[in-house]
């Protein structure tokens, strides 16, 4: 076998031999491509992901762990994170959707949390098979979840022809636990029992770290269908109350979920960690079919599958638990002392290496510094406002029509969102709100990240992303914990596809440190390139705050007559990046927000909304205040209407103010007893506002008196399902 064979270059086949002292056989080769891959190793990414900010007062875990974890309250913690599966989504939607779910819900479940939400965020191409992917994936996410019994309570998506044959598939999931409930894989002991749990091992997903998430696509992808795994939800949940029995009766030294590269990287990673070594026998591992060699069931990345350290006095309660669900439970090898993993097979040692060259001496591109200073430059940004088209009625319906814009709704209703009866909004919100029982504080999540922004600047767009994720947090009063990010761009050996990713990473960072906000954890997917075409650098942030109140959260409708509309923290006049700039072609930079600024008004909205609680708010999101103010419209009785007045005289000012997308911006919806007051507040704090109007009894939605918008023509063409808009 070669080094190619596995996804290892030359160079690092070297590096392989210097440690050694010898040449690898095929397992022990085989064993460095998946925990050396792009997947695994982070090896292109993890130095630029050392500048994000990751420490805070609420903070337990940070980076390193299977999640980051926050602390909710006194008792309760909050595991998080967000996971990509882009690549086996593209070559087998359900399947790789399903399976990504299914994966994030476990690596929640490794830090000894109970999964209580999901929230996805997907991007597509806008053709015909794009929608057919769209169909597939969304298909895998709602079944799996749903079997499972996980709410999707919310989520994001996104459209444009750059990720045609590289959709993104990015999910988030959160779950709760005590502290004294707390694991991870840093905790093994020599002596203890290594006990694999689950589904029996099978041949699916071998190389889907180290090839199919590792390199970019061409036209023998297709041949990759079989390294996509294949998920069983029903198998998932009694996995993960077993797993989460095992750890409330503190039977276990450490836990750890088997993911990408499987059983290889799950003990590598822990005796890593930990700080020890392990023998393994594989004869030992329960295999789905007769025949797999050692090779195979290493790099197996069958789903359902948990790797639990057990003190051996705790191996028959354990076992117990597991014949209750009935999971298979068995013990496949032994922490030792040292750093050395040894694997037999009926006796035969096949392998034998050091886990820290296989984890800790992993290849890593370091960064120069004085480069990375410079990210955040806009000197090379053009900054001037384009030729934007005159304020009209037909420009708002051709913005709602607009795949970014439109309603959610053929997505998310196939997604059950109240199983566990914990979730107060779903999806449909800016933001998820979920109560626990017997406790105050709530939940607020939610997910961001339009890759119309970082198309036309990576940085602006990193930053912005942060920024609307806590818009929406503040809009419900909800105090922000902590940030997880998925970072997906193309191939990184390429210096303008590692320029942007690395921009994107920078406006991250920027933007969390500005605000205080520290990032837990996250996920890099790279070699999102076919045939050479890279997409957009895209960020996914998911935001997690307490929310102070989650039996009445902030609601975002209209509730009557005479209610008074304002625009909150107006942006200065720009549409880069927006939907209606690129509607009529003419994107431009998405524009750059003061760190310090951003902070006190997030600040001062968050406390405003958590004292006054207003009737209504709404995060200006895609298509900009016209379709912020349409989403509020249509989500009320459709005998109510809105009379809105915009301050700027030109129509291409109106037009800018109508439709850009700059980030701190809300629609805030007052009682009229409350104008006054709030009026006050926000001077006090220096907080800017202007009056938009008020909501009628018209059922139709004027602006400046001249241009006007039915229901029924609104909900035409925003309410449409998702198909092409492209030959």
């Amino acid at each position: 076998m070669r080094a190619e064979d596995v996804g290892l270059s030359q160079a690092e086949y070297q590096r392989i031999l210097e440690l050694m002292g010898r040449e690898p056989n095929d397992l022990e080769l085989g064993l460095y491509g998946a925990l050396w891959s792009e997947h695994c190793s982070y090896k292109s990414s993890k130095s630029l992901l050392a500048h994000l900010p990751n420490r805070g007062e609420a903070v337990v875990q940070g980076p390193g762990g299977n999640a980051g974890v926050v602390r909710l309250a006194e008792g309760v913690e909050i595991a998080f994170k967000v996971e990509s599966h882009n690549h086996p989504s593209y070559v087998e939607p359900v399947q790789g959707a399903a399976t990504g779910v299914g994966g994030i819900l476990r690596d929640i479940i490794a830090m000894g949390a109970r999964p209580i939400a999901v929230a996805d965020a997907l991007r597509f191409g806008t053709d015909r098979p794009s929608m057919q992917l769209l169909e597939g994936v969304v298909k895998g996410v709602g079944q799996y979840g749903n079997a499972i019994g996980i709410p999707t309570v919310t989520g994001d998506i996104g459209f444009s022809s750059t990720y045609r044959a590289n959709p993104l598939v990015n999910v988030m999931a959160l779950g709760v636990r005590r502290p004294q409930e707390a694991i991870g894989a840093a905790t093994a002991e020599p002596g203890q029992l290594l006990v694999l749990v689950g589904q029996r091992t099978g041949r699916d997903g071998i190389h889907g770290a180290s090839l199919l998430a590792s390199r970019d696509f061409d036209e023998e992808s297709q041949e990759l269908r079989p390294t996509v795994q294949v998920g069983d939800p029903f198998l998932g949940k009694l996995l993960m109350e077993t797993t989460l029995q095992a750890v409330k009766e503190g039977l276990l030294g450490a836990l750890q979920d088997l993911g990408a590269a499987g059983l290889t990287s799950a003990v590598a990673e822990l005796c890593e960690s930990s700080g020890v070594g392990a023998v393994l026998w594989l004869d030992r591992v329960p295999l789905r079919e007769p025949g797999l060699t050692p090779y195979e069931i290493m790099l197996s990345e069958t789903q359902e599958r948990m790797l639990m350290v057990v003190p051996e006095g705790n191996l028959s309660r354990l076992q117990a638990i597991c014949e209750h669900y009935e999971i298979l439970a068995t013990v496949i090898g032994e922490v030792t002392v040292g750093h050395q993993l040894i694997i037999h097979h009926h006796r035969v040692e096949e392998a034998h290496l050091n886990t820290t060259w296989l984890v800790g001496t992993a290849p890593r591109r370091p960064v120069d510094e004085l480069w990375w200073d410079g990210l955040n430059s806009s000197a090379t940004l053009d900054e001037a406002l384009p030729e934007v088209p005159s304020f009209s009625v037909g420009l708002l319906l051709k913005v709602l029509s607009h795949l970014d814009v439109r309603d959610r709704w053929s997505v998310y209703r196939q997604y059950d969102s109240m199983i566990q009866t914990r979730t107060v909004l779903g999806p449909g919100h800016d933001a998820a709100v979920l109560k626990l029982r017997g406790l105050e504080p709530g939940i607020a999540l939610t997910v961001a990240g339009p890759g119309r922004w970082t198309a036309v600047d990576p940085y602006a767009g990193g930053a912005g992303a942060v920024y609307r994720a806590l818009s929406a947090l503040a809009a419900q009063g909800a105090s922000p914990l902590g940030l997880t990010d998925g970072i997906n761009a193309g191939n990184p050996d390429k210096p303008e596809s590692y320029r942007a990713m690395a921009m994107v990473i920078r406006g991250v960072a920027d933007a969390a440190r500005a605000t205080g906000v520290p990032v837990t954890g996250g996920n890099v997917s790279l070699h999102n390139e076919t045939q050479g075409e890279p997409i957009w650098p895209t960020v996914i942030v998911g935001a997690v705050g307490r929310h102070p109140r989650p039996e009445e959260p902030v609601r975002d409708r209209l509730s009557e007559v005479g209610e008074r509309l304002f625009l909150l923290n107006p942006a200065p006049l720009n549409w880069g990046g927006s939907a209606a700039a690129w509607t009529t072609g003419q994107p431009t930079a998405y524009p750059r927000v003061d760190g310090d600024r951003a902070r006190r008004v997030l600040e001062a909205v968050r406390d405003w909304v958590a004292a006054e609680h207003p009737r209504a708010m709404r995060v200006i999101g895609d298509g900009g205040l016209g379709a912020t103010l349409v989403r509020l419209w249509v989500a009320s009785e459709p005998s109510l209407g809105i009379e809105v007045q915009l301050a700027e005289k030109s129509p291409q000012e109106k037009t800018l103010r109508f439709y850009n997308e700059s980030p701190l911006q809300w629609i805030a919806v007052l009682a009229e007893d409350d104008v006054d007051r709030a009026i006050a507040w926000w001077t006090r704090e220096s907080l800017a506002y202007a009056e938009l109007g008020r909501v009628t009894e018209s059922g139709l939605c004027i602006v400046d008196g001249r241009y006007q918008w039915a229901y029924s023509d609104v909900m035409a063409v925003w309410h449409q399902a998702y198909k092409e808009v492209e030959a």
